[in-house]
This record gives structure tokens, sequence and C-alpha cells, in this order.
């Protein structure tokens, strides 16, 4: 298991061509990338049903990703003109990209991470850190700052920076596995695999991090656009932005349904069955809101300047 560094971070997070976004865009479809997990529901069951896509009268070309990193890097190469994104990418790459690059268009959710622990950790609490080896999914994600900043603020470095707190980057599965074996002591997850881990390795909720937020909200999902995209069809990008309001409304008032069909395309994405009861009690710890919550997106701005991940930067031009 590797260990993650600045250097690793500002390289993936500064790629700025991918292979997919090498071919020539064409105007007649609009390409919204989305992560697989249970906060982008709201995106994942619109693209599903093809409701956005009638919304946006516009052929749509839906493409997955494991995590936010991906997400933004597909943006900045041209490789997909929305994004569904965890706002510390988004946060990462405004700071070294300057304004104009992306646009922030709605939210999608807040909450749905949480901090997990072994049943053979011995962790109760920030004392019980010392010596122990945590993961998050993937460096620059969203997790991954909550995780450092809570190390931080209870006076931990992680290793690689000559502390004495391990952190992986592991794919969300391979974390379920080092879980079981004991290999891992605990890790900073989204939904719904932070509650898999507690049902499938046994392990205990530290944190919801909902609790280490002003009135409970964060925005563990954002929907983000390219700034040229915005700029040269702005009529385009505000039916998207209504298309993710729809969607996100809908989610809100028919969670039943909503979870069924993020379960159902989630297991497809997937290439697993996701069971009924996991959906079901992760979707517990999520909360579907349209609203961005710019006021937490600057704390992340803040935060990540903090812990030396990003230059300094303000949020408030990805506004506008």
């Amino acid at each position: 298991m590797a260990s993650i560094s600045r250097r690793d971070l500002l390289a993936g997070l500064g790629a700025t061509t991918l292979a997919a976004g090498c071919r020539s865009h064409d105007d007649g479809v609009v390409r919204i990338g989305f992560m697989t997990n249970l906060t982008h529901a709201p995106a994942i069951v619109g693209l599903a049903s093809g409701r956005i896509e009638r919304a946006l009268g516009i052929r749509v070309e839906p493409r997955s990703f494991r995590a936010g990193p991906r997400v933004i890097e597909a943006l900045v190469g041209d490789a997909i003109d929305v994004g569904v994104s965890g706002p510390a990418p988004v946060v990462y790459t405004h700071a070294r990209h300057g304004a104009g690059t992306l646009r922030v268009l709605s939210g999608c959710c807040s909450g749905g991470a949480s901090f997990v622990v072994g049943p053979r950790a011995n962790i109760a609490g920030p004392a019980d850190l010392r010596g122990k080896t945590l993961a998050t999914v993937q460096i620059g994600t969203t997790q991954d700052i909550a995780l450092r900043k809570y190390l931080k603020t209870h006076g931990y470095e992680p290793a690689e920076r000559g502390g004495d707190v391990t952190v992986h980057a592991l794919d969300a599965a391979t974390i379920l596995t080092e879980m079981k074996r004991g290999a891992l002591d605990g890790a900073w997850l989204p939904e719904p695999w932070a509650t898999r881990v507690v049902q499938d390795a046994k392990a205990v909720r530290l944190i919801d991090e909902r609790d280490l937020w002003p009135n409970r909200a964060f925005p563990t999902a954002i929907v983000v656009a390219r700034g040229p995209f915005v700029r040269r069809a702005p009529a385009l990008a505000a039916r998207v932005e209504a298309a993710f309001a729809d969607e996100v409304a809908r989610a809100a008032q028919q969670p039943e349904e909503t979870r069924e069909l993020a379960r159902v395309e989630l297991g497809r994405l997937l290439g697993k069955a996701l069971p009924r009861p996991l959906i079901a009690e992760a979707s517990k710890w999520v909360d579907f809101t349209r609203d961005p919550l710019p006021d937490a997106l600057e704390t992340f701005a803040h935060d990540a300047y903090t812990l030396g991940l990003a230059p300094e930067t303000s949020v408030k031009t990805l506004f506008g």
C-alpha cells in the first residue's frame, strides 16, 4: 500500500489532457460525469432514467468515475462538459488554474461521509490514533482532506511528513478487503462504502462528518461545469442547472424510489448487485440539497491551503 504525497497530488490534479478529451467535441451532445457513490444519486438516477437528457433537449453522454479528482481532470481536459464531484478537487483545481476554469452550477448532496474504524483497531477517539494505519479512496478527495484536517486538529501529522499516522490511498473495494484482514485500522469514506465497511467488516462508525460542521451541513457532491462550456452555451448551462435542481428535489421528495433506482444503477456500474438493506442504511447518512453551501466550500479552500495541499484562493469566482 503506497502513501500519498503533495507532489503526487499536484501531479494528479494538474493533468489537463486526457485521451478521452482529445477527440473533437460534438456540439450536439453534453458529456456529464459523476461518481459511483450514493451521494451522487440524483445525478445517477436522472441520467439513467433519461430525465436529464429530456430536460436538456440534447443528447447526453453519461460517464462514471471512481473518484472526484478524475471527474475534475476530465473537465479540465475537455473530456466532459459537466461533472458531479466533491468540493476538494474543485478547490484544488480552482486554486491552481484560476477563475474561469470551472463554474459551480448547483449543489447535489450534503453529508454522506464517515470515519470508520476496525473492530480490533482499539480506536475510541483521537487519542488512540498514534501509530495507526488509515486510508481514503484517492489522493485529493474530499474525504482525504477531511481526514488530514481531523489529524492536524488533534496534533497528528501523516507519516510522509514525519508524523506517526500512516495514510494510504486505496480504492474502496481494497479498503473493505484490508479492513476485513485487519491490515487497516480505519478509513474516511463516502456512502455507501462507509456503511458497507461497517456491515461487512464489522467496523465502527466513529465519526459522522456532519457532526463536525455548522448546522451539520457540508457539500459532498456539487455540480460543476467547464468555464468555456458555460461561456459558449449559457442557455444550455442554465438548463443543466435546472435539470439537476429538479433531480435533487425529486430525490428528497421520493427517497424510496431514488434509493431503489440508485441501487440498481450502482450495481450495474460496479459490476455487483448492492443489497437493499445496505442502501437503506447508507441513505440515513445522506442529505440531498441543491444548495452548494458556498461558506463550507470556502472552508474547504482554507483547509487545503492550511494543510499545504493547494495555493491560497477564494471560491467566490466559482459562482459567477
